[in-house]
């Protein structure tokens, strides 16, 4: 008989004997510690503000994990699911039982990111647990050495760090730069854009002093200690803005950090992805895309298997 248990709970160094937790180059760290995680569960759903993770214990060995994290008020994404070989009925039940478990606490949408390039991870989430592919996103990559000569010459005058009386407005230009039919999953309130107590994101507004609404706004997420992800959206018909934030991005990294590379992602549900697609196509060569798929409610379906399953949040929260 399969179990399904918060990980706060359980023996974290269990994990260790899971050799998906293992092939997926994860440790322990991503986990917090106790009493952190213990508190955290009891908390309820509005409260809450870091990731949790389940296990599926079946003879008192762990033959699965999923990590999950609230994105939004009502709104859950499913950032990690590792599966062992011959163990992805376990998989399924995980991600139903969170399903089920965040349904009954006023959760109203649930959304997963994947690689187009994992079918089998894919095709078990529309196929045996129903969730919809509803818009995609686009990752571009730049490195350290793309940006130009003549870099403090550049003028930002219209670029300044984000203020908290910015979020109403970011939320309304997120909002209306999004497709009409999207809206119902991916609309954002002023409470998303509040950044949290140690988080690695810092935030940008661009903006127009004669306009008082905002032409633009993005982030700079740090991965790991070289990599950043670089999220964003501009107005519908300032798409030209978006190289300026490229510029901006790199050189305030360059400034403040040795870096790698810069991620840029792009997403589908945005009004003026196409034009913004044929910018960066002209500048840098795709990664790679990942799908987004939705279930705004529980509906059964047939079982399926698969071998060893490892899936690991492509992306950060949208």
């Amino acid at each position: 008989m399969t179990v399904i248990k918060n990980l706060a709970f359980c023996d974290k160094n269990k994990l260790k004997n899971l050799n998906s937790f293992v092939e997926s180059e994860l440790d322990l760290s991503v986990f917090y510690p106790f009493p952190v995680d213990f508190l955290h569960n009891f908390l309820p759903f509005g409260l809450k503000f870091l990731n949790e993770s389940f296990v599926a214990i079946e003879n008192k060995k762990i033959k699965g994990l999923v990590t999950v994290a609230k994105a939004g008020r009502k709104k859950i994404k499913i950032k990690r699911l590792l599966c062992e070989e011959n163990s992805t009925e376990q998989g399924k039940l995980l991600v139903n039982c969170v399903v089920t478990s965040f349904l009954s606490k006023g959760v109203e949408s649930f959304f997963v990111i994947i690689d187009k390039r994992n079918l089998p991870v894919l095709t078990m989430f529309k196929t045996a647990l129903g969730f919809s592919p509803l818009a995609f996103e686009t990752i571009y990559k730049t490195e350290v050495k793309d940006v130009l000569v003549g870099k403090d010459d550049v003028n930002f005058d219209h670029i300044r760090r984000k203020i908290s009386s910015d979020n109403k407005k970011i939320a309304k230009l997120v909002n209306e730069t999004m497709n009409s039919y999207q809206k119902a999953t991916f609309s954002k309130e002023a409470f998303d854009f509040k950044v949290k107590l140690g988080s690695n994101l810092e935030q940008f507004v661009v903006y127009d002093r004669n306009k008082e609404d905002l032409l633009g706004y993005f982030s700079i997420l740090k991965l790991n200690k070289v990599d950043y992800l670089l999220d964003f959206v501009v107005m519908k018909g300032y798409e030209g803005y978006f190289t300026d934030i490229v510029k901006y991005a790199k050189i305030h990294l360059l400034k403040k950090n040795k870096f790698n590379s810069l991620l840029i992602r792009i997403k589908s549900y945005y009004s003026n992805y196409n034009e913004l697609n044929e910018i960066l196509n002209i500048e840098y060569q795709t990664s790679f895309e990942n799908e987004i798929l939705v279930k705004d409610f529980l509906i059964p379906k047939k079982q399926f298997s698969y071998e060893r399953m490892i899936f690991n949040d492509a992306t950060p929260a949208f």
